[in-house]
């Protein structure tokens, strides 16, 4: 497991995303809507402030135990949602590229 958080860390490295940016509050959104609920993974792509911040703005729920991660609230979904539908790959939004590859990694 230490293995795959290290490759994790590697590749997607947080250096280019303020961490108390809409992007990186974007980007743990969008990571939670993809599965990705286990807190050590979740630590590894997201920044914590910005954990903090969704967690505090109820837009996701902090895991329960050791058998259920992070999820999503309904007004998480929906911010996450409404911003995939404005930057989403078929928008044709040049200006957000760079945005959707720092949400996304895509």
């Amino acid at each position: 497991m230490l293995a795959m958080r290290e490759e994790c860390a590697a590749r997607h490295s947080l250096n280019e995303i303020p961490a108390q940016s809409e992007t990186a509050l974007l980007r743990v959104l969008w990571m939670i809507a993809q599965g990705m609920v286990w807190p050590w993974l979740l630590d590894s792509l997201c920044h914590r402030d910005a954990i903090r911040q969704a967690l505090e703005s109820h837009l996701i729920w902090p895991p329960v135990g050791e058998q259920l991660g992070y999820h999503i609230t309904d007004a998480g979904r929906r911010r996450i949602v409404d911003w995939y539908r404005e930057t989403g790959p078929d928008q044709n939004a040049h200006d957000d590229a760079r945005q959707w590859r720092a949400v996304t990694m895509r």
